[in-house]
C-alpha cells in the first residue's frame, strides 16, 4: 500500500516546515518561516532545507518499507566536484538497522569566493525509490533519518502493511546549534553526525540546528531554540565568525550575551552548555576569513594595523569561557572544543576544517563519555 507523508500518520521530527510542491514532493526546514524575512541573504535558508537531523517516525506490521526520494547533493566548484553520500538510516525499535545510499537525485553546485556563496545552481536529476527490507514481523517503531549532504524530497511511501502512529517519544530533549561541523554535510550518513550519535548514546531526543556556515549568533535563531520545549540546550559557537570573518570582539561578545539572553527568556534553568571550536589549524593563529586556494582551505596573518580586535580561535575559546564565568549562572556550562576534536586528530580532518565521518563519530562519544554524568545529574536521563 502507498501514501504520502501528507495522507499518513507518519510524525515528522526536526523540520520547522514540511514543504509541498505542486507535484506532490514534500521537502523540508529546519528554521520556521517567520525567519525568512530577517535572512541577511538565502545561505541559511539553503542550509536550514538540508534535513540534519530530520527523521520520520511511525509503527508498522510491514517486513519492507521504500520510499520514492530525489536528493539534491551538495557540490561546490573547485572544492568538492563530486557530491558526497546521502544515506537515509532506519532503526527498528531504536536499534540500527540499515543504511540505504542514494544513487541518483540532483545536485545543488555552488560557486564560492573565500567564504561568500557567489552561485547556486539546483539541478535535478532522476528520483529513485529504496528500500529496507528485512524488518521483522509483528508490530515495531519505525525510524528513518534523512540525510545530511543535500535537500530531500521524499514522494510516496510503500509498505506492505497499514502504517500507524508512533508512540510519544518520552525522552528528554536535547537542542543543538552550531555550525557546519554540527550540521556534518561530510557525515556521509544521519547516524555519523556528533551529536546525533552523542544523543543515542545518551537516550536523548536530539534537535538539530547545525547550518553550515551559518552559525553567526541570529537573534531569529535564538528565538526559534527558545520557543521549543528543552531539557538541554548546546550552543556551539565560533568557527563560523571566524570563517566569515564577520565579527570582532567588541560585537562578538555582546552578541553571545543577547543569544544567551533570549534562550533565559523562555528556559530561566534550563542547563546550556557553550562549546568552543574544535582545532582548525590554519585559525590558531590567523583570524578570519576562510580563503580557498589551488591547495585547498587557507587563511593568512593580518599586519598589526590591521588585526586589532580580530578573532582567531584561541581568542574565541577564551571569551566564550570568560563569557559563561561572568554570567555566573549555575545551570551554564563551557565546555572547550578541543577536548571533542584536538591536534591530535586532524588526520581525519580531509580539508583541515570538517572532519571525515570516523571524526564526526569520535566527536559524538568523546562528548557522551565525558559528559555523560554531567548530564545525568542535570537533567536525571
Amino acid at each position: 500500500m502507498k501514501t504520502t507523508l501528507a495522507d499518513s500518520p507518519i510524525e515528522v521530527v526536526n523540520a520547522e516546515q514540511i514543504l509541498q510542491s505542486s507535484d506532490g514532493w514534500t521537502s523540508f526546514s529546519r528554521l520556521p518561516a517567520w525567519t525568512e524575512a530577517q535572512f541577511a541573504k538565502g545561505d541559511i535558508g539553503r542550509w536550514a532545507s538540508f534535513p540534519s537531523g530530520v527523521r520520520l517516525r511511525f509503527a508498522t506490521n510491514s517486513e519492507s518499507i521504500s520510499l520514492n526520494v530525489h536528493v539534491y547533493r551538495l557540490t561546490i566548484k573547485t572544492i568538492g566536484e563530486e557530491p558526497g553520500l546521502a544515506g537515509f538510516d532506519l532503526l527498528v525499535n531504536g536499534r540500527e538497522h540499515s543504511t540505504q545510499q542514494t544513487l541518483k537525485g540532483g545536485v545543488v553546485r555552488l560557486t564560492m569566493d573565500g567564504p561568500a556563496v557567489t552561485d547556486e545552481e539546483y539541478i535535478r536529476g532522476e528520483a529513485e525509490r529504496i528500500t529496507f527490507s528485512d524488518l521483522g514481523v509483528g508490530l515495531k517503531e519505525i525510524e528513518i533519518w534523512l540525510p545530511t549532504s543535500g535537500k530531500v524530497e521524499i514522494g510516496d511511501i510503500e509498505s506492505d502493511q497499514e502504517i500507524f502512529a508512533p508512540k510519544a517519544d518520552g525522552r528528554k530533549k536535547w537542542i543543538h546549534y552550531g555550525s557546519s561541523i554540527s550540521h556534518c554535510v561530510e557525515a556521509q550518513r544521519p547516524m555519523n553526525v556528533w551529536n546525533i550519535h552523542a544523543s543515542r548514546s545518551l537516550n536523548l531526543n536530539i534537535r538539530n540546528l547545525g547550518l553550515a556556515g551559518e552559525c553567526h549568533l541570529d537573534g531569529f535563531v535564538a528565538r526559534t531554540i527558545a520557543a521549543q520545549q528543552a531539557d538541554f540546550i548546546s550552543l556551539k559557537l565560533g568557527i563560523n565568525i571566524v570563517n566569515a570573518d564577520s565579527m570582532r570582539e567588541r560585537s562578538f561578545v555582546p552578541a553571545v550575551h543577547n543569544f544567551l539572553d533570549i534562550i533565559r527568556e523562555n528556559h530561566p534553568s534550563t542547563p546550556i552548555m557553550v562549546i568552543s571550536p574544535i582545532i582548525c589549524p590554519f585559525h590558531e593563529e590567523n583570524p578570519g576569513p576562510t580563503l580557498i586556494g589551488a591547495n585547498g582551505l587557507y587563511s593568512e596573518p593580518r599586519s598589526h594595523d590591521l588585526s586589532h580586535g580580530a578573532l582567531n580561535l584561541p581568542r574565541i575559546r577564551t571569551l566564550l569561557e570568560t563569557v559563561v564565568s561572568k554570567r555566573k549562572d549555575s545551570n551554564l556550562f563551557y565546555l572547550n572544543g578541543l577536548e571533542l576534536f584536538g591536534p591530535a586528530d586532524t588526520h581525519l580532518m580531509p580539508d583541515q576544517l570538517h572532519p571525515d565521518a570516523t571524526g564526526y563519530r569520535l566527536m559524538g562519544e568523546r562528548f557522551a563519555t565525558n559528559q555523560g554524568a554531567l548530564l545525568a545529574r542535570l537533567i536525571g536521563n
